[in-house]
């Protein structure tokens, strides 16, 4: 079983742009999941709820609905285990700072995989409108059906690809030389 594959990835500038702007936005959400949380604990001593909380995310951000959804599970997660740890006796501080960037991930309903090597990130529907999807190209994906069934894309800062049963990753730095950074873009 193929547990993970890196490649490198083809798009244009335009789309690594956008790419960026989705991590940003992710990061947005991020915060959002900070503030909602602590209002309500540090008036009532309780946490929101996850339904609670994807209920009052839903539609404010311009990505996919189910990238907003586990930028709040994230939340959830590093919140959950905080409490875990302090029961244990460790010190340990619930999530609190901000984020400027964080990795995005599109879940199995928000992208595409075609056979020639394109990958089509869908930005879901924002104020009534579905966006434009983000397409990019890769060489190499792995063979057999592996790669429909239930994954997931995560949006980082290296200019790889990292395809996972379960998971596929993209991660995105921006390469400082202009002319390496066109060299791994095209149509």
């Amino acid at each position: 079983m193929l547990r993970c594959m890196k490649t490198l990835f083809r798009a244009s500038k335009e789309t690594i742009d956008r790419l960026f702007e989705c991590n940003r936005v992710s990061g947005e959400v991020w915060n959002f999941c900070l503030a909602l949380a602590k209002e309500p604990h540090l008036k009532t001593g309780k946490w929101i709820t996850k339904s609670e909380l994807q209920k009052r995310s839903k539609g404010i951000f311009p990505i996919h609905s189910q990238s907003v959804q586990a930028v709040c599970h994230k939340y959830l997660f590093a919140r959950d285990a905080a409490l875990k740890a302090r029961k244990a006796g460790h010190k340990t501080k619930y999530p609190y700072k901000k984020k400027t960037y964080f990795n995005t991930k599109w879940a199995n309903n928000g992208f595409k995989v075609f056979e020639n090597g394109k990958i089509e990130l869908s930005m879901g529907i924002f104020e009534g409108r579905r966006q434009k999807p983000l397409n990019i190209w890769v060489k190499e994906l792995p063979k057999g059906k592996a790669i429909r069934h239930n994954h997931v894309l995560v949006v980082r800062r290296k200019v790889v690809l990292a395809v996972i049963p379960i998971t596929v990753i993209f991660t995105g730095y921006r390469i400082s030389s202009q002319k390496r950074l066109r060299g791994n873009q095209g149509t």
